[in-house]
């Protein structure tokens, strides 16, 4: 009878990786530590003993950080390549961040997109917020950062179109520059609320300044002038989106006849108010968005006024295209 006895004998292919990782979880820990011992409070509550971090601030790399996919794995950053382009360190707002100590690193709540084109910047760490009054408890810890990342934009109050009018201007925006001069020329205003406007009142900063932008000063004079030749500018509704978008396709779509249906449309539009004209290209197109329907009528006024082809037409996504 024989007696087998079983060797395990180690491999010296596997003990440099274990090794590897033995080192690298002690660097991760000695990050985490390290950043948690030099944090900077931002917020405090309470006093003495009782008192309290909210949060603090610190920089943390990127290699310390993940995503928590259980609460953030629909996540799908469409505008991912525009903060690519646009990336500006002195713009960027500090990513929030929760402390996990038993992991040795912190969970994401907000700034994935910040982290990801970082990483691609090929920028180590970034600026953080980290959240020092989260729960104990793992369960609990995860339905508070859930919870942060539901409302992380519900008391961000974004900057409209038309309150960086005068910032685009300082800092020389040629489409903004050019509808200044032009809202000066013609003693133009514009607000931020919506519904109908009183006169010499834009219908829409946003439309208005896409016209500057895309087709330049000529196409907004054009508009402008006709307009105030009517005597739309005293009327309610007079630079209503749905004048200004009709005008404009007008321009677009008839350039041999510009100046021909800047004399006309300024004659024959004195004939109406903006409302009445409103009124009517409902009528004559009632199964036609109120916007295509105005552009549609104007056009039908001015090649039947003045004997020209028609060029524009709706296509299936119901917007205003011309015949070239």
């Amino acid at each position: 009878m024989s007696l087998v006895t079983k060797v395990t004998v180690k491999n010296p292919k596997n003990e440099k990786p274990q090794e590897e990782k033995i080192l690298a979880d002690e660097r991760q820990i000695e990050r985490y530590n390290d950043i948690m011992s030099n944090i900077k409070p931002l917020v405090t509550i309470g006093k003495g003993k009782n008192q309290r971090m909210l949060s603090a601030s610190a920089m943390v790399p990127i290699s310390c950080c993940y995503v928590d996919k259980r609460y953030q794995g629909m996540r799908n950053h469409k505008r991912l390549n525009k903060l690519i382009s646009k990336w500006d360190l002195r713009k960027l707002t500090p990513i929030i961040l929760v402390p996990h100590p038993e992991e040795h690193r912190f969970a994401i709540v907000d700034g994935q997109g910040r982290v990801i084109v970082a990483s691609i910047k090929n920028i180590d760490a970034l600026n953080a917020i980290i959240l020092m009054d989260a729960p104990e408890d793992i369960d609990e810890r995860l339905k508070f950062e859930a919870e942060f990342f539901i409302g992380q934009d519900s008391e961000v109050e974004s900057v409209k179109p038309l309150e960086k009018h005068l910032a685009r201007v300082i800092i020389g925006d040629e489409a903004a520059v050019t509808l200044d001069r032009l809202l000066k020329k013609y003693g133009i205003t514009f607000v931020g609320t919506k519904g109908n406007r009183e006169e010499s009142v834009l219908g829409s900063y946003t439309d208005t300044y896409s016209i500057a932008k895309v087709h330049g000063e000529r196409c907004l004079d054009f508009i402008f002038s006709i307009v105030e030749n009517a005597g739309w500018n005293k009327e309610s509704n007079g630079y209503a989106t749905f004048a200004m978008r009709a005008l404009k396709e007008l321009w677009i779509a008839h350039p041999k006849d510009r100046d021909k249906i800047h004399k006309y449309l300024s004659k024959e539009l004195r004939q109406t108010t903006p409302n009445s004209f409103n009124a009517n290209a409902k009528t004559a197109y009632p199964r036609r968005d109120a916007r295509a329907s105005c552009s549609l009528f104007m056009e039908d006024m001015i090649c039947d006024g003045l004997g020209i082809e028609k060029k524009i037409y709706i296509d299936g996504d119901r917007k205003c295209k011309v015949i070239m």
